[in-house]
């Protein structure tokens, strides 16, 4: 009576389709400044979903004031990792390196195995579990390859407030039960018969180079005339050629470039005779024309040493197919007595005759680009009893 108004009751604001009530809370800004907001949800009303927003602030500030860690959001494991890959790897890191180490090791070994789990949840058992799980079949530089990607991605986890604790700790052991394949090496010998029967092969001066250097596939396909001095003898190990997968574009390209690491670039004095070898290589090369139209082809002077047919970079995979196994099938169907050993068997064999001459560690390490002696000695230098 009297006109008096009286107050309708608020309404619930109407549900979502999937019947929860949504509370947003900002939370912070952007480095441009645009709000960032974070939802929460309640099958029971939005005062239950604010109620949970307000517990999230209050716990996130008290972190914040007694510096403690605080669990921002809960992340499964593949969530994160791509995330991860994306942020902190791709277009960061060679091509290579992204791929064989970070993307290919989670796509095939840590998503599979982990990718579901809470980021949270995931403890030091659990690691030490994959690992051993793992070693039936992959030799420990793959499993300390797999530890580091673990160990990296949880760390940055932990800056993102996605976790507390790394669970990749020093506890985690690596013991690989895969048979190690043993590499060859050619004694004195049978490198002499080796290198004699390079320096009459047509294809024989790639091979006598990787003899006589120790230098791998991919420093001598990205070897270039002004890395060689033929007046002191000494050949510059500046680039190299590798094949690697564009992640942008999906596709594999060849390309030459910067060494593996600040360690590959180096210098190695080479011999009367192979310097001779290279300096006889011609360097001018004839590409294109056509005879029926009596177009005459252009000549081309390659900044490459082994280049293909136009001067540009060789794909390793095609030349180890298409020069270097057709190079070792002939020269063991000439010597059946000498095996025909890998372009790395090769380096192997250069470090241990080496090492048989009488010349340091130290030195050997410096000329085959290694930080690592460990690493040197146990799989170059081999021991020869005799």
């Amino acid at each position: 009576e009297g006109g008096a108004k009286v107050a309708r009751p608020k309404k619930e604001p109407p549900k979502r389709k999937d019947g929860l009530h949504e509370y947003k809370l900002l939370v912070g800004r952007t480095l441009d400044g645009k709000r960032i907001r974070k939802s929460f949800y309640s099958s029971i009303s939005k005062d239950d979903a604010k109620r949970q927003a307000e517990e999230y602030r209050i716990a996130a500030e008290v972190a914040r004031q007694t510096n403690e860690a605080f669990i921002g959001k809960n992340m499964r494991f593949k969530e994160w990792s791509e995330r991860w890959l994306e942020t902190y790897k791709k277009g960061k890191i060679k091509g290579n390196t992204y791929r064989n180490n970070y993307e290919s090791i989670l796509r095939l070994h840590l998503v599979p195995h982990l990718g579901g789990a809470d980021l949270r949840d995931i403890k030091p058992i659990d690691v030490q579990r994959f690992l051993d799980a793992k070693s039936k079949d992959y030799a420990s530089e793959s499993l300390k390859k797999m530890r580091v990607c673990l160990f990296s991605l949880f760390d940055a986890a932990i800056e993102n407030d996605l976790c507390i604790k790394n669970p990749v700790t020093r506890n985690i052991k690596i013991n690989s039960a895969a048979s190690v394949t043993e590499k060859r090496t050619y004694t004195q010998k049978e490198y002499d018969t080796v290198l004699a029967f390079a320096q009459a092969h047509p294809d024989g001066l790639a091979i006598a180079v990787l003899l006589e250097t120790g230098i791998t596939r991919s420093e001598l396909l990205g070897l270039r005339w002004c890395d060689l001095d033929f007046e002191d003898k000494v050949l510059y190990v500046k680039q190299g050629t590798v094949e690697i997968h564009n992640p942008d574009s999906g596709k594999w390209e060849t390309v030459s470039g910067d060494l593996k690491n600040a360690h590959r670039d180096r210098y190695i004095p080479i011999k009367d005779f192979l310097a001779d070898m290279l300096s006889g290589k011609p360097r001018a090369i004839e590409v294109g024309g056509n005879q029926r139209k009596k177009r005459p082809p252009t000549t081309v002077l390659p900044e490459l040493v082994f280049h293909d047919a136009k001067g540009g970079a060789l794909n390793p995979n095609n030349w180890y197919t298409r020069v270097y196994q057709p190079f070792m099938e002939e020269l063991t169907k000439k010597h059946p007595e000498i095996p025909a050993l890998t372009p790395h068997e090769l380096r192997h064999t250069r470090a241990t005759l080496w090492k048989d001459d009488g010349v340091d560690i130290f030195s050997i390490a410096k000329l085959l680009g290694h930080a690592d002696l460990d690493m040197l000695s146990k799989r170059y230098a081999h021991n020869n009893v005799d």
